[in-house]
């Protein structure tokens, strides 16, 4: 029985050494986040269409692209995907990417309605018309006064922005 339990204190021993505690005194380890913290991180994202200004700035995002993304909700009544971002005047690639760890669309956007005839370069731009159809509608308004239906605007876009913008727009009043 003797020789038993010293065999066991010895094997305990033995089994103590082969398998100690790793050494992280030279801190060299890696964290990982659980997708719960993952999840939790997305939730904590603002929704582009209902945060303050007060909530952005508070993310620490430039006052400058607040006003800019106020102003394109202002004008729009909101996005309708993260994307739009890159629509407003200095939101590139990089900088779209640096606010989509910050933003999301959580809501649905309720779109406002484009006067095509009074609209400026800028609003058309936010409504996701390209340059080349921008200055299409101008030389037809300079030359045409309005645009009076959808046969008319059909003309001047492609089919995928008319197809976007054809329950959004609005052909009253003049340039």
């Amino acid at each position: 029985m003797k020789k038993l339990v010293l065999l066991l204190g010895i094997f305990s021993l033995f089994s103590l050494n082969m398998y100690s505690a790793p050494d992280l005194s030279n801190n060299d380890y890696k964290l990982i986040m659980s997708s719960q913290n993952m999840q939790n991180e997305k939730e904590e994202l603002l929704d582009i269409n209902k945060a303050s200004e007060q909530d952005m700035l508070g993310r620490k995002i430039s006052k400058s692209y607040v006003a800019k993304i106020m102003e394109y909700r202002e004008i729009t009544g909101g996005f309708d995907k993260l994307e739009d971002l890159k629509r407003i005047k200095g939101i590139g690639d990089a900088t779209y990417q640096k606010l989509s760890k910050f933003l999301k669309v959580g809501s649905a956007p309720t779109k406002k309605i484009l006067n095509i005839n009074s609209a400026d370069e800028i609003t058309l731009k936010y409504y996701g018309l390209s340059k080349k159809e921008i200055k299409k509608i101008q030389t037809y308004l300079d030359k045409n006064d309005r645009i009076t239906d959808n046969i008319e605007f059909q003309k001047l876009v492609k089919k995928k922005t008319y197809e976007e913008l054809k329950d959004l727009i609005n052909y009253g009043g003049k340039k």
